[in-house]
């Protein structure tokens, strides 16, 4: 009878176990992956990709910024933090106290593209230029070449944007040479590069970037010159996987410690020969 009444308390311990053992490995399953919208689109191809293959494992991709997934991630409401810039030394100060520790994975690489109105007479400027302009020394078109344009209208990604924190760093500081430089109080920030192209294409006298992957017909990228002198460069892939485009950075993934289990086999996917097709598919620059 002990025997008996023994077994029955086995299955029904075994059937209150079980669903709860089914939903651990689900969770194990599941891959949240946040941060830098110019990462994003990337990161959502990547996602609707690999579920063609591994439908199993649930993967939920969202923006807000590279600030926004450096947070996540040491928060723990993210596996994965994408980021259009390095993680700065306040971050990790903060992962660490978090006990997170912040592994770093480059995943694309990415040239900013400067962009302007169709209608502007100007097709090539230099870094210093550009670094007079975005920082408000220079507030007019006619100081640089455009007569006629009048004011220039700044437009610029908010401060949450890895492309805004990368911008200010490879031109509006002048490559950190001059951190007394910031952004113009007049920029007009918007809060993604769709928004950036969009004020841009429909304000005459509007200069503004973006990731060189959201170029379209309704803005007009300059050449950009390297500090110094020196000819305009184009911003394209080429240029940018050259390293000879002035204007571009990394694009990263950010994960706590070294990914292990199906978040690693993703990464290794992204890294990979598919994941860096779709990079170039979607106009960036492959790793590799």
């Amino acid at each position: 009878m002990r025997a008996v009444i023994g077994g029955l308390a086995l299955v029904m311990a075994l059937a209150v176990l079980t669903p709860g053992c089914g939903r651990r490995e689900r969770a194990s399953q599941t891959i949240r992956q946040v941060g830098s919208t110019t990462v994003l689109p990337l990161a959502e191809r990547w996602r609707r990709e690999f579920n063609k293959v591994h439908p199993e494992v649930e993967i939920a991709v969202s923006g807000g910024g590279s600030g926004t997934g450096m947070k996540a991630l040491i928060a723990g409401t993210a596996e994965i933090a994408n980021s259009s810039r390095g993680i700065k030394a306040r971050e990790v100060e903060e992962a660490e106290a978090a006990g997170v520790n912040p592994v770093e994975h480059v995943l694309a690489y990415d040239g900013i593209a400067v962009i302007v109105h169709p209608s502007n007479s100007l097709h090539e400027m230099s870094v210093d230029q550009l670094s007079e302009i975005f920082s408000g020394g220079v507030t007019n078109w006619g100081e640089v070449g455009a007569g006629g344009m009048g004011e220039i209208q700044v437009v610029s990604r908010d401060s949450a944007s890895g492309t805004y924190e990368a911008f200010k760093d490879l031109v509006v500081t002048l490559g950190g040479t001059d951190k007394t430089r910031d952004y113009a109080a007049a920029a007009l920030k918007q809060a993604s590069n769709q928004a950036v192209l969009a004020l841009v294409s429909k304000t005459e006298a509007a200069i503004g970037y973006v990731g060189m992957g959201y170029l379209d017909e309704g803005v007009r990228a300059l050449k950009v010159a390297p500090m110094g002198g020196g000819e305009g460069v184009a911003a394209t892939v080429e240029k940018a996987m050259s390293g000879e485009y002035p204007v571009s950075r990394a694009l990263y993934c950010y994960t706590s410690g070294e990914p292990s289990g199906v978040l690693k086999e993703y990464l290794d996917w992204m890294k990979g020969a598919e994941g860096q097709r779709i990079v170039e598919e979607l106009g960036f620059v492959p790793v590799e």
